[in-house]
């Protein structure tokens, strides 16, 4: 049995529903496949649901760029639509004199992306904001924030249906083949196809073995894990708190439901497979970490959840987003989208709007 689209969509995480609810504007008989029984069950719901403001990442480079931008357009995204957020700040903490220089480039390389409102706040100041907190001095972002992920990730769902978009889960991608300037797309180890003009690949972790089917084999993911600790004793903290940046990753932090409870984390581990199991291995410290962001006494950590990430395998500092037509490789509308990690989610809805500026 063959079904022909105009778009298939490979992944429904936030950046597949994103895509696919703004092409759905433009385009006409879309689908997307998942291999899940529902939408975003792997990176997209294992986060921290941080509206990032995009300062950490090279200027001009795509995380930058998208995120700055996604951030915008999320809070419209979540006003419109009623969707649970908290634009709450975050503070950048810092513990000792000897790091203020980094504060301050930190500060500096905000304001040159085009961020506005930030301040370097000394310790009283900082504890004006959030009592607990635990620095030196802190540098305050306005525009970071909290946001129901799943919510998001409904409506765009919702919208795309209304759309008329297909939405196939339960749906493995076996192979991929180009012929007569058409993707084919088989599926569930059987003869059964997709065919589409153009391929969009938001399979998350699995974007490198998507990309490897059609013949282009140039990215390799790695898997980057990351543990939450859950603490019952602190709650209701009014913005996000986080480390200085490593270089790896933006730190462990504070997690802020909007219920008000608070987690910790993520940390980051190279792991070989995706298991979503956690163990007490890292709680100490955790435990060290955190009585660097927070005052707290007899600090009780509880596990939550763990997330995994995927990451392009390269040797140097900055693993960037990769959206790209690979025309040039010989398959014209087939879009990668690979190494979607953080800050994915802020990013979503500007991606989809790149995304269409990429396709002939």
């Amino acid at each position: 049995m063959e079904n022909k689209f105009n778009i298939c969509i490979i992944g429904a995480g936030i950046a597949g529903l994103a895509i696919a609810e703004s092409l759905s504007r433009l385009f006409e008989n879309i689908i997307v496949i998942d291999k899940e029984k529902t939408f975003g069950q792997h990176i997209s719901s294992r986060n921290s649901e941080v509206i990032h403001s995009g300062f950490y990442y090279p200027k001009n480079s795509l995380k930058s760029k998208l995120c700055i931008s996604g951030n915008d357009m999320l809070y419209q995204f979540a006003k419109k639509y009623h969707i649970k957020h908290k634009k709450c700040g975050k503070l950048i903490v810092i513990n000792k004199k000897e790091d203020e220089s980094k504060l301050i480039s930190i500060s500096k390389h905000a304001i040159d992306c085009g961020l506005a409102g930030l301040k370097i706040l000394d310790k009283d100041e900082a504890k004006s904001i959030e009592p607990k907190v635990n620095c030196y001095k802190a540098l305050y972002i306005p525009s970071t924030g909290i946001i129901d992920s799943h919510g998001v990730m409904s409506k765009l769902e919702s919208i795309s249906k209304l759309q008329d978009v297909d939405f196939l889960y339960k749906t493995d991608v076996t192979s991929i083949e180009l012929k007569d300037e058409l993707y084919r797309i088989y599926i569930n180890d059987s003869k059964e196809c997709i065919i589409s003009d153009i391929v969009i690949n938001t399979a998350g972790l699995w974007s490198d073995a998507i990309s490897k089917m059609v013949g282009i084999d140039s990215y390799e993911i790695e898997y980057y894990k990351g543990d939450y600790f859950k603490s019952q004793s602190i709650k209701n903290l009014n913005c996000l708190i986080y480390p200085l940046p490593k270089m790896s990753s933006l730190g462990i932090h504070t997690v802020l439901s909007l219920n008000g409870d608070v987690s910790f984390g993520p940390n980051l581990y190279k792991v070989n497979k995706i298991d979503y199991s956690i163990d007490d291995r890292f709680k100490e410290r955790y435990i060290q970490e955190i009585s660097n962001l927070i005052d707290v006494d007899n600090l009780e950590l509880h596990k939550d959840f763990s997330g995994i990430r995927p990451k392009i395998k390269f040797d140097g500092f900055f693993n960037d987003f990769v959206i790209k037509n690979e025309k040039n490789n010989g398959y014209n509308n087939f879009i990668n989208l690979i190494g979607i990690d953080s800050p994915g989610l802020t990013s979503s809805l500007a991606i989809a709007r790149y995304v269409e500026s990429l396709i002939n």
